[in-house]
């Protein structure tokens, strides 16, 4: 009798420990992060620095704009750190690039307008990546037939001026050449003389703010850029650039006015 009351007090606690195991759930050792899941947590050190410098070049460009470019989905013919995209109404460079003055002065450049001129109905390049934006150049960056030290190329046909030295491109600008009635002349010249505060003579005392000289009536200085030539033969520039380009070339420089444009 007491041999029967020990084997079912046995079976009893063997059914116990049997629940028990099935009550509470079973630990497994933690498997390694990926790096998917450590980039949503801690990042390393260096790609935290890099994660950080694309930020900061990004700044105040709209989540729309950047997700084209975040995907990796290249537009066939636009530049790498760009895409396309038709200016509706309402829309503004602010509003595009909020307070960067980095992305607003790529935009102008590669456009070739100015804040008056904002291309509302337009297709435009908009820069959504300026760590690759700020590294484009709409124009040749060796120039093989070089005409010495220091010399500013003007190509008309895609409306940009290039400022080389021996050969080699050091910055860029858009421009605004003659329209078709008052055509900028190609041709190889020379900056003749240079004025920091020069009204024109011809068309109603008209500021031309950072004047270069470089054949007869013909001067590339500040004026304003609308996208397309639009001058009585000078060479239009931004504000920017004019002082840049003003600052930078020196008397019998070369100039070079050609008609194929990069």
């Amino acid at each position: 009798m007491y041999r029967h009351s020990l084997y079912g007090s046995a079976i009893i606690t063997g059914i116990f420990l049997l629940l028990v195991s099935f009550s509470f759930p079973v630990f497994a050792e933690k498997t390694p992060k990926t790096a998917a899941q450590t980039l949503s947590g801690s990042v390393p050190l260096a790609d935290s620095s890099r994660i950080m410098l694309k930020h900061e070049l990004n700044a105040g460009i709209p989540d729309s704009l950047r997700s084209g470019s975040a995907s990796g989905a290249a537009q066939p013919g636009v530049p790498e750190g760009f895409v396309t995209q038709k200016l509706k109404k309402g829309e503004s460079l602010a509003r595009l690039c909020g307070e960067d003055s980095v992305c607003q002065t790529i935009f102008m450049k590669v456009n070739r307008v100015d804040k008056r001129h904002f291309p509302v109905g337009k297709t435009v390049l908009l820069p959504v990546d300026l760590e690759k934006a700020v590294q484009y150049a709409p124009i040749p960056e060796v120039i093989p037939d070089s005409r010495g030290e220091r010399e500013i190329r003007v190509y008309l046909n895609s409306q940009y001026f290039g400022a080389y030295e021996k050969g080699k491109l050091v910055f860029w600008g858009p421009v605004s050449t003659g329209r078709k009635t008052y055509a900028t002349p190609p041709g190889r010249f020379f900056v003749n003389y240079k004025q920091r505060h020069k009204r024109s003579i011809k068309y109603d005392n008209a500021p031309m703010p950072f004047s270069i000289n470089f054949y007869g009536g013909y001067f590339m200085h500040q004026q304003s850029l609308p996208g397309y030539p639009a001058s009585h033969g000078c060479v239009r520039l931004l504000m920017t650039d004019a002082e840049k380009l003003f600052n930078w070339v020196r008397v019998r420089d070369a100039v070079t006015v050609v008609r194929n444009g990069a």
